[in-house]
C-alpha cells in the first residue's frame, strides 16, 4: 500500500470534518497532493465519518487511477482542476457546514464580527450552484485566486491550503461567523437594515504610477480620521510593496499616520511581495491585505505581528484607498 502515512492523515481530517458537523452521511470529499503528479482522493459515495483506506484512491493529475479499486468522487473534476491550477496547494476540502449553507441561502455577504477571523476570512465569493455536482469549475478557480475559501450557494464550501490544518481552519472559522451572523440578524434585525448607496464612478489609475501614489498620499494625509488615528496609535514605520512581475518597489514612509515620503527602498520595516493581479485586487479592495498575507496570496517580510497595534489606522487607510481604484 502506497502512502500509508498520508492516508492516515487524510482519514483523521475526514473524521474530524464529520465530528464537527461540517459533513454528514455521504456528503463531502477530499483530495490530497502527495507528490507533484499524484493525488489521494476519496471515492464516490463514501462516508467521511467512517472513512477507511479502501475508500481512498491514488490517481495522477488527469484522474487516472494508479492504485485501489472503485470510482472517484463525483466532484473529481473540481478537485483535479483546482489541484492542477494551484501547484503550491496540497489539500482541497469540499464540505457542507450547516450554518454557512443556511446563511448564504438568504444572504450574499457575511460581515466578520471577530478580529481573529478578519485576518483569515475576507473577499468571500458566493457562486450559484444549480446542479448536484459542480459542472463549471471556472468561477471557483477564479474565486480561489483571491481567497482560499469559496462558498457554493445551497451546496457547501471549498477550501484549499498547503496542509489540512490551514484548509480546515477556514471552514471552521466560516461556520463560526455564519452562526454569529445568523444570531445577529435574528436578535438585531433593525441594525442590519442598510440603505443602498449609489455607486460613484471613480477614475482609475495605473498600479503604483506617479499619479496613483499621489492620489493615495492625498487621500490619507487629507483625511482627519486617518490622521487622528495615526497620532493616537503612533503609526511610524516604513511599508514597502513589491510587484513580483515587474520588480517595481514602492516604499511608504509613515510618521504618526502621515505619509511623508515615498521611494524605492526595499529594506523597509515591512515588505509585501505579490503578483500584479493580486496587488490590483488588494488596491481595489477585492482582496483584504491581511487575508492575502495569512492565506499566502502575497509574501511578506518583517514582524507583521507588530501591525496588529496599528490595525485601526490601517483599516481606515485601506478604506480610503478604495477611492483610487486601479486599472
Amino acid at each position: 500500500m502506497s502512502y500509508p502515512k498520508e492516508k492516515k492523515e487524510l482519514i483523521y481530517w475526514a473524521h474530524l470534518l464529520n465530528q464537527k458537523g461540517f459533513v454528514s452521511a455521504r456528503s463531502g470529499n477530499i483530495s490530497y497532493k502527495v507528490d507533484k503528479d499524484k493525488l489521494l482522493i476519496t471515492a464516490h459515495n463514501c462516508y467521511l465519518g467512517q472513512l477507511e483506506d479502501k475508500d481512498i484512491l491514488l490517481v495522477d493529475l488527469k484522474g487516472n487511477i494508479l492504485e485501489a479499486e472503485g470510482e472517484l468522487t463525483s466532484e473529481k473534476k473540481m478537485h483535479l482542476d483546482i489541484q492542477n491550477k494551484f501547484k503550491e496547494i496540497k489539500v482541497v476540502l469540499h464540505a457542507h457546514p450547516a450554518y454557512a449553507i443556511g446563511f448564504f441561502h438568504y444572504f450574499q455577504n457575511l460581515d466578520i464580527h471577530s478580529f481573529e477571523a478578519r485576518f483569515y476570512l475576507s473577499s468571500l465569493e458566493v457562486i450559484p450552484q444549480v446542479t448536484p455536482t459542480v459542472i463549471d469549475t471556472k468561477p471557483i478557480l477564479e474565486a480561489l485566486e483571491s481567497c482560499n475559501l469559496v462558498v457554493l450557494k445551497d451546496h457547501g464550501v471549498v477550501a484549499i491550503g498547503e496542509d489540512f490544518k490551514s484548509a480546515f481552519s477556514l471552514i471552521e472559522l466560516l461556520e463560526e461567523q455564519a452562526k454569529v451572523g445568523l444570531l445577529i440578524k435574528n436578535l438585531a434585525p433593525q441594525e442590519e437594515k442598510k440603505q443602498d448607496k449609489k455607486k460613484i464612478s471613480l477614475p482609475k489609475y495605473k498600479l503604483l504610477s506617479k499619479e496613483h501614489l499621489e492620489k493615495l498620499t492625498q487621500l490619507v494625509n487629507n483625511d482627519p480620521e486617518a490622521q487622528e488615528l495615526g497620532k493616537t496609535y503612533d503609526l511610524t514605520c516604513t511599508l514597502a510593496i513589491k510587484n513580483q512581475d515587474t520588480g517595481e518597489i514602492v516604499c511608504f514612509y509613515y510618521e504618526k499616520g502621515k505619509i511623508v515620503k515615498i521611494n524605492a527602498n526595499e529594506n523597509a520595516d515591512f515588505l509585501i511581495i505579490g503578483k500584479e493581479d493580486i496587488l490590483k485586487k488588494i488596491f481595489n479592495r477585492e482582496l483584504d491585505p491581511f487575508v492575502a498575507s495569512t492565506q499566502g496570496k502575497v509574501k511578506t517580510k518583517g514582524d507583521f505581528s507588530k501591525l496588529s497595534r496599528w490595525y485601526p489606522v490601517l483599516v481606515r487607510t485601506f478604506k480610503l484607498w478604495e477611492q483610487a481604484p486601479v486599472e
